[in-house]
């Protein structure tokens, strides 16, 4: 009798668990998955364009200035070629040194001002992601979804809820502009 009311309990507790574990199965494959192309938000949303813009006007300044100073030592470099045969050999390796060293400078202060401009852009960038984030949680929220995915991570989704364009619509909407700022460099 023991055996039979053990084995009853046993039954039961199974079924029980059974069904909680086909409820869980059920509401997750009900569950909406917000699917967002992040690569075309952040290549066709208007405050990323006028930032690329803005980015763009930094570089051609930049490469401006620093053409105007290539063409000083390229000059700078004529001219001690020139000097070769009338100043001593130890004159002439002095010039040379020294010409070697502001060469030197020059490319440092090249890749300086690139990166620089690489910081200021990625800075301005964040500043779009920072308030993108809450948007797409107000989207993801008004639709329902329990999971928003970037479309570069989906292999395979059955019927997802693409809100890439009311984000973008919102985003567009919101960010009027964003100043993209120099950002000084640390001297090492």
């Amino acid at each position: 009798m023991i055996r039979r009311i053990v084995q009853t309990s046993f039954f039961l507790l199974c079924v029980v668990f059974g069904s909680a574990q086909l409820s869980v199965a059920q509401t997750t494959s009900s569950a909406v998955i917000g699917v967002v192309d992040m690569q075309k938000i952040m290549r066709e949303l208007d405050v990323v364009k006028d930032i690329n813009a803005q980015v763009k006007a930094l570089e051609d300044k930049a490469n401006a200035e620093l053409m105007a100073e290539e063409n000083k030592l390229k000059d700078e470099r004529k001219q001690i070629e020139r000097q070769k045969t009338l100043v001593t050999p130890d004159a002439y390796s002095k010039k040379q040194s020294d010409f070697n060293r502001k060469a030197a400078e020059f490319r440092v202060k090249v890749q300086e001002k690139n990166r620089q401009l690489q910081i200021s852009r990625v800075n301005a960038l964040d500043k779009i992601r920072s308030q993108m984030l809450p948007i797409i949680r107000e989207v993801m929220d008004k639709n329902g979804a329990a999971l928003v995915l970037d479309v570069s991570e989906i292999l395979f989704v059955e019927k997802p809820l693409e809100i890439t364009e009311e984000v973008m619509g919102r985003l567009n909407k919101d960010l009027k502009k964003i100043k993209v700022e120099i950002v000084p460099l640390k001297k090492s």
